[in-house]
């Protein structure tokens, strides 16, 4: 990452030290995820220079119902630089969710 931006150079030394750093409590709950049972959406930047896209993906595919707007359309900043458009997408995408939930438990929703 260090290399592919260059603004982040004076940082590499200190992300070393906290890459070397073994005691973290975990992120997340791995078993919590794998059982999810409502919709979730994300926004995944390709050019996030802040969360590898990759790693996202990682985490989603361990997630039921889970599905992922990939774009190279923002940086880090989806919400900020274009709030409207970028919920309205994950909105749409989560009601696609439930609907294909609803289907499959033959549910109607409204």
């Amino acid at each position: 990452m260090f290399e592919k931006y260059n603004n982040l150079q004076p940082l590499k030394e200190a992300a070393e030290i906290l890459a070397k750093k073994s005691d973290w409590e975990p992120l997340y709950n791995a078993e919590v995820l794998a059982n999810n049972k409502v919709p979730v959406t994300c926004a995944v930047y390709a050019d996030d220079m802040f969360v590898e896209m990759d790693l996202s993906r990682e985490t989603l595919s361990k997630i039921p119902n889970s599905r992922a707007w990939i774009t190279n359309e923002y940086e880090h900043n989806g919400i900020r630089a274009d709030g409207g458009r970028v919920l309205g997408k994950l909105f749409e995408m989560s009601d696609a969710i439930a609907e294909n939930i609803a289907n499959k438990q033959h549910i109607k929703l409204n």
